[in-house]
């Protein structure tokens, strides 16, 4: 295989105009948040003195975007999408605006922060899935796994980037100009989602199920406990995102097992993220994948045995090592299922499913945490991390003799177009503004 097809593909940016639009809001927008992130829990812990109250700030934004992710899903199956992300983006600008103002008075109020981060955590979770649910109307079938390879890569590299930039800016000028910076970003994020054309949800005519769908997540639910793919992907999902790697034990295993300080820290902290950038950069094989189901279970089984050999590990070294392969494996994990659910839906469920995808994730860092501080606390931090890579390893082991549906799960191959230059070929709108949707899309079940 030529060295340029482990390059990330770019074809859908190249493709669709629309797409191209999305991907640069969310860029802009992953920056805005990671560097508000930052400075919300300096200015919570500065105003009170309290970790527990930057704590209690953190589940306010957790719980807040469950329930827009929630209800997000059901309002994206409903009506137009692309109206519904700018609403939400708009919502979300409105509260940055909010923790500026309240930032640059002479007596900043914590019952107000408190009242913002709820606003914005409501209107992100509203329209991160309604933007998961869009991107598949926007790209040619066998795009989907370079498309989540591109919404993977942003991710990381915010995650990697926003936070230290947020921090500059914030010992420069303090919270005020960072939530003013993360105000103005939102603002160009609605704008530039404004300028796509209309998405409503599309129903297949084929789709029999579709007349006896009234919008609600029990549908959902219905449609993947029948659909081995999505149904498996949903039971691993919830597995691996409660007991996924377990960062909020980093550091008092920094402090007594490897005997290091904040330095030693950040290098962890770091780490998967190390993994999940080298893996994104050079994903372009992964669209050419034979057998996607049984590699993205072999991508969650090795995560688990990887997360047992950080907690095993007694040297910092070999704890980045492991560290950068969970990464590496979270993230063939992410691009395989983000392709592989959205190939297994229909669009008129898309909202929902992405929803219950979405909410997954974040329960998982609510409750995970908790969990594995419990386990910790009962045995040791490092007892912690081999549990919960061990029941992720089981986990997917199990899934695998139990669904042979999602281990022979495929994704279309090739296309026989070769003009991918800004067609739109995968979403062009018919008078209606409604996008077709693939018959392999249309949600048959494996």
């Amino acid at each position: 295989m030529p060295a340029r097809d482990f390059l990330i593909d770019i074809g859908p940016l190249r493709a669709s105009k629309d797409f191209r639009s999305i991907f640069i809001a969310r860029v802009v927008s992953l920056f805005g948040l990671g560097m508000a992130t930052v400075a919300l829990s300096a200015q919570v812990y500065d105003l009170t003195d309290s970790t527990l109250q930057v704590a209690v700030v953190s589940m306010i934004m957790s719980i807040t975007v469950l329930l827009g992710s929630l209800a997000g899903g059901v309002m994206a199956d409903r009506m137009d999408r692309r109206g519904l992300i700018v609403c939400a983006r708009g919502a979300a600008a409105l509260a940055f605006a909010g923790l500026a103002a309240n930032a640059f008075s002479d007596d900043p109020s914590l019952w107000l922060i408190h009242l913002c981060v709820a606003w914005d955590g409501l209107a992100t979770g509203v329209s991160v899935t309604a933007l998961m649910a869009v991107a598949p109307t926007l790209v040619r079938p066998d795009q989907l796994p370079a498309a989540g390879a591109l919404i993977s890569l942003t991710g990381d590299i915010g995650s990697i980037l926003a936070p230290f930039l947020g921090g500059v800016l914030l010992a420069l000028a303090g919270p005020g100009p960072v939530y003013a910076f993360a105000a103005g970003t939102t603002a160009i994020t609605t704008l530039l989602i404004s300028r796509i054309r209309r998405l409503p949800p599309v129903v297949d005519e084929d789709d029999e199920e579709a007349e006896e769908d009234n919008g609600s997540l029990r549908v959902a639910f219905t449609y993947a406990w029948r659909n081995k793919v999505v149904g498996g992907l949903l039971t691993l999902g919830g597995v691996t995102a409660l007991f996924t790697m377990p960062v909020v034990l980093f550091p008092e295993m920094v402090d007594k097992q490897f005997g290091g300080g904040d330095v030693m820290l950040g290098v962890l902290y770091t780490a998967p993220a190390v993994g999940a950038v080298a893996v994104s950069a050079t994903s372009g094989w992964l669209g050419r994948a034979a057998r996607p189901g049984k590699l993205l279970l072999a991508a969650a089984f090795t995560g688990g045995c990887a997360t047992i050999g950080f907690g095993l590990s007694g040297h910092v070294a070999i704890a980045f090592v492991m560290l950068a392969i969970a990464g590496a494996a979270g993230t063939v994990y992410e691009i395989l299922e983000y392709a592989l659910v959205q190939h297994n839906t229909p669009d008129r469920l898309r909202g929902r499913i992405v929803s219950v995808t979405t909410s997954q994730d974040t329960a998982g860092d609510i409750a995970g945490d908790a969990e594995a501080a419990l386990i910790a606390r009962w045995f040791s931090p490092a007892g912690a991390a081999v549990f919960n890579g061990a029941i992720c390893a089981l986990a997917a082991v199990v899934i695998a003799l139990a669904v042979p549906g999602l281990r022979k799960a495929t994704l279309p191959q090739g296309w026989d177009d070769d003009d991918d230059d800004d067609d739109d070929s995968s979403g062009e709108a018919d008078d209606t503004g409604a996008a077709p949707v693939p018959e392999t899309a249309a949600g048959g079940k494996s």
